[in-house]
């Protein structure tokens, strides 16, 4: 299959993705220069993180512009209440990266999609070693599109999304998925 390049812009962003057999990244992480589509084999995400209190800190992403987000620990292990925890944001990168993978899959694939929302969830235990983790997510999605006769194919393609999210695909917690499709009309 020859690399194939798609442009999806969003509210924010203009992104271009380059496509081939070895998967789907975003142009900036390709080392193209005219035919040549060579993907990248990895990369290094880097941030800061600050401690500002006993549970509280402030993480940044400076080379990537990202604006400074408050973290601390959960309500539930003594930190303070409105605070992004790390347990919310293993949720969110989860939730987030099917998000991102289902809407490119979805472009790529020329399925309209109107709407996407997601209502997850994470599990916390407490395992028989005595130490807590997330054992589950469990993520709702909720698709709308204008096509009835494609309600299976774009359930198809959050199937196809979730298996290809390198979050899902990194972690050891179980994804669950309950898609929803709802079809408005197109009017």
């Amino acid at each position: 299959m020859d690399a194939q390049v798609l442009k999806v812009i969003d509210a924010q962003h203009a992104v271009t993705y380059v496509v081939s057999e070895g998967g789907l990244w975003p142009e900036t992480a390709c080392g193209r220069t005219g035919d040549d589509r060579t993907m990248i084999e990895s990369h290094d995400y880097v941030l800061h993180l600050e401690g500002t209190g006993s549970k509280t800190g402030i993480m940044t992403a400076d080379e990537d512009g990202l604006p400074a987000l408050h973290v601390a620990s959960p309500p539930e292990f003594g930190g303070p209440e409105a605070v992004w925890s790390p347990e919310h944001l293993f949720v969110a990168a989860v939730s987030s990266c099917l998000m991102t993978t289902f809407r490119t899959i979805a472009e790529l694939s020329k399925l309209d999609v109107v709407a996407y929302s997601d209502d997850s969830s994470g599990h916390l235990i407490r395992d028989e070693s005595g130490l807590y983790r997330i054992e589950s997510v469990l993520l709702r999605p909720r698709v709308t599109i204008t096509d009835a006769d494609k309600v299976d194919r774009a359930i198809r393609l959050l199937e196809k999304a979730e298996k290809a999210c390198l979050v899902s695909r990194s972690v050891s917690a179980d994804i669950h998925m309950e898609p929803t499709v709802d079809v408005v009309d197109p009017a």
